[in-house]
C-alpha cells in the first residue's frame, strides 16, 4: 500500500505542476482538493450502500491532557481541525515550491520529513529510533548539498547558502516540518474513525479552507478552471488514490515507515521533472536523490550496526564514484 502510495503520490506531483503552471494558487488548489473530495466521497457513499458504519472511537483524552477528555465527535473534529490548518498552510507552501521551482530540485527536500519525524514521532506517537539512525540522517544532509555540488567551486558553504537562497527548497524544507506533524495527527484520526471516513473530512476540511481563503483574496475562481479541468481531474484523482493507500498503510506499518516508503519516491520525482518538464542537468540531482533515498531507507528499516554500516559505506561509495565520473559536465554546467 505504501509503495503504492509512493508512486501515485510523484505522479500527483506532476499533475499538480501541470494543473498550476500558469494558474493562481489558491483557487486551482481548492479546484484540486474539491476534486480529491468529490473522489473519496463517492467511494465513502458506495461503502455506506453496502452496508459499512461510520464509527468514532475514543483514543483518550484530547492531546493527552486528561482535563481534556472529550466524547469522540468533538476530540476527532479538534484534531481535524488542527490537521486542516496546518495542511492548509502545507499545501499552499507545496505548490508555491512547485510553481516557482524545478520539480526535480524542490521535491528532493521533502526526504527531510523522516527526519523532523524523530523528535515529533516520540511526542506524538512514543517513537524513539535508535542512535543508528543518525547515520541516515546524515546521508539525507550530505545529499542536499551535492544537490548544489558545482557550488562547491565558489567555496565551501556556497551550497548550504543555495539551499537557503532557492525559494523552493526553502519552502519544502518547511513543508517536510510541518508534514512531521501532520502525519501523526492523520494516523491518530485514522485510528479514530476508518480510513475513508477521515479521508473524506480531511478532504472536506481543505476543500472548505482554500474556498475561504479565495473569497477572503478575492480570487477569480473561473479563471483558475478554464482550461484546466483535465489537470484539475487528474491531480484529484491521483491524490485520492495516494491519501486512501497513505491512510490505509497506517493500520498495518508505523507512520514514519509510511512516510519513508513515500520520500522514497524522490528519484521518481527527480526523472519526472526530466521527463515531463524538460528540466536539464539534472545528473547532480539525480546523484543527490539517491544518497538521500539511502539515508530515509536506514532511517526506518529494520537493519543492524553492520548492514547500516555497510550501506553507508557503499553510498558514499557510490556517490563518490558518481561524483567522479560526472565532473566534466558539472564543470561545463558551471561555465554555463
Amino acid at each position: 500500500m505504501a509503495a503504492t502510495m509512493s508512486v501515485s503520490n510523484v505522479l500527483t506531483d506532476v499533475a499538480r505542476k501541470h494543473a498550476l503552471t500558469g494558474r493562481d494558487l489558491i483557487p486551482t488548489t481548492f479546484w484540486i482538493r474539491t476534486a480529491v473530495t468529490v473522489v473519496i466521497a463517492l467511494v465513502l457513499l458506495f461503502r455506506v450502500a453496502t452496508g459499512s458504519a461510520i464509527v468514532l472511537r475514543d483514543v483518550g483524552p484530547l492531546f493527552g491532557i486528561e482535563s481534556l477528555h472529550f466524547a469522540p465527535l468533538p476530540t476527532f473534529l479538534a484534531y481535524l481541525l488542527l490537521d486542516v490548518l496546518l495542511i492548509s498552510g502545507v499545501t499552499c507552501l507545496y505548490f508555491r515550491s512547485l510553481q516557482i521551482s524545478p520539480l526535480s530540485m524542490c521535491v528532493p527536500f521533502l526526504a527531510f520529513t523522516p527526519v523532523f519525524l524523530i523528535p515529533t514521532g516520540y511526542v506524538i506517537l512514543g517513537e524513539v529510533p535508535s542512535p543508528l539512525k543518525a547515520v541516515g540522517v546524515a546521508l539525507i544532509v550530505v545529499g542536499s548539498m551535492v544537490m548544489h555540488r558545482r557550488l562547491f567551486a565558489e567555496g565551501w558553504m556556497a551550497p548550504i547558502r543555495a539551499v537557503l537562497r532557492e525559494k523552493g527548497s526553502r519552502y519544502m524544507l518547511l513543508v517536510s516540518f510541518i508534514f512531521s506533524i501532520t502525519n501523526p495527527l492523520d494516523k491518530k484520526l485514522v485510528t479514530m474513525s476508518d480510513v475513508f471516513t477521515e479521508a473524506c473530512a480531511y478532504g472536506l476540511g481543505l476543500a472548505i479552507a482554500f474556498f475561504l481563503i479565495g473569497r477572503w483574496q478575492g480570487a477569480n475562481f473561473a479563471a483558475a478552471s478554464k482550461a484546466n479541468w483535465k489537470w484539475i481531474w487528474l491531480a484529484g484523482l491521483l491524490d485520492a488514490v495516494s491519501l486512501l493507500f497513505q491512510l490505509a498503510s497506517y493500520s498495518y506499518i508505523a507512520v514514519v515507515i509510511t512516510v519513508s516508503i513515500k520520500r522514497a519516491g524522490i528519484v521518481l520525482s527527480v526523472f519526472s521533472g526530466w521527463l515531463f518538464f524538460r528540466e536539464r542537468g539534472i545528473t547532480d540531482k539525480v546523484i543527490a536523490a539517491s544518497v538521500m533515498f539511502c539515508g530515509v531507507l536506514i532511517l526506518y528499516l529494520p537493519v543492524s550496526p553492520l548492514e547500516t554500516a555497510g550501506i553507508a559505506l557503499f553510498t558514499l561509495a557510490g556517490m563518490g564514484v558518481a561524483l567522479y565520473a560526472t565532473r566534466e559536465e558539472s564543470v561545463a554546467e558551471v561555465v554555463r
